[in-house]
């Protein structure tokens, strides 16, 4: 039995590969099966598109994570040069305005008779009671207490303090400062107080009848030779008639940009050691003393 099948089993294996060989000689002689062959492969096209299908999917997986990464990491690169150029072009603005600071104290240096040098301001110490600046100029560059400071705007204030590296600044809005001033319109001729930091300033002892108004500019008086003449300390503001007072209140904001300039301008002067101590003690005023146990 067993050998029936074996016999019947290479029997049509014989004969099948007669018929393959038939097959390919008539299609090598007179291609016959070029028909079946055209009709077989557009019949497959299906099957070739569906088993071809998951290797594209992989590749287009493959080819969009590299696409991903790359475009993570040129934002990243992108976003790192606009950070730098954000950067300069800050470094550049600031260079700029420096600069402007700087052609400006040149040309404001142009209304001043005297020697001056340029400063820069380190800290500011503005509290209700006291308006000060310490700046990178001391007694080793030739400062001295009681010379003026000015900005691009105006006058600032004056020495009050000098160590060998850095100077005390006391600004005209401290309590302790006053600057003889001018009316630029009427020339009128007064003192100008402060009254604390980031207040006006106080235009002091005018009297009703006084030709003051409103918008005027108060330029340096030059009384007292401490500060240069015709320097602008301040634009009057508001004027107030208090009842019962003999002097007007009259407010003044200040000209130069106290809490805004970084370059400043040291005016020299030339008056001997007494004079300085007589003119400083003669425009500014003192600070009250404290009183202890309710007594003087």
């Amino acid at each position: 039995m067993l050998f029936r099948h074996a016999t019947g089993l290479g029997l049509r294996v014989l004969c099948l590969s007669v018929f393959m060989m038939g097959l390919m000689v008539a299609d090598h002689h007179y291609r016959y099966v070029n028909n079946v062959r055209n009709v077989l492969s557009v019949v497959l096209i299906p099957l070739q598109y569906a088993l071809n299908a998951p290797i594209q999917a992989i590749d287009w997986v493959k080819m969009s994570a590299a696409t991903q990464h790359q475009l993570t990491t040129e934002n990243i690169h992108l976003k790192q040069q606009i950070l730098l150029m954000q950067v300069s072009l800050q470094q550049l603005i600031n260079m700029q305005q420096e600069n402007s600071q700087l052609r400006a104290l040149l040309k404001s240096s142009s209304r001043i008779n005297g020697q001056f040098q340029e400063a820069k301001l380190l800290a500011m110490n503005l509290e209700a009671a006291s308006a000060e600046v310490v700046l990178d100029k001391g007694s080793r560059d030739g400062v001295e207490i009681g010379q003026v400071v000015i900005d691009v705007s105006g006058v600032m204030g004056q020495i009050m303090d000098v160590t060998p590296f850095t100077s005390r600044l006391l600004l005209i809005t401290d309590p302790r400062s006053g600057v003889p001033v001018e009316d630029d319109r009427s020339n009128f001729q007064a003192i100008v107080m402060g009254t604390g930091a980031n207040m006006p300033l106080s235009l002091i002892h005018v009297a009703e009848t006084s030709d003051v108004k409103v918008g005027d500019l108060l330029l340096t008086s030059g009384l007292g030779a401490r500060y240069p003449e015709g320097y602008p300390v301040g634009t009057v503001s508001r004027i107030t008639k208090m009842s019962g007072e003999p002097f007007l209140s009259i407010a003044v904001e200040p000209s130069a940009l106290l809490e805004q300039s970084r370059r400043v301008l040291i005016v020299s002067h030339y008056l001997n050691d007494d004079s300085k101590k007589m003119l400083y003690e003669a425009t500014t005023v003192p600070m009250k003393p404290a009183v202890a146990g309710g007594t003087q």
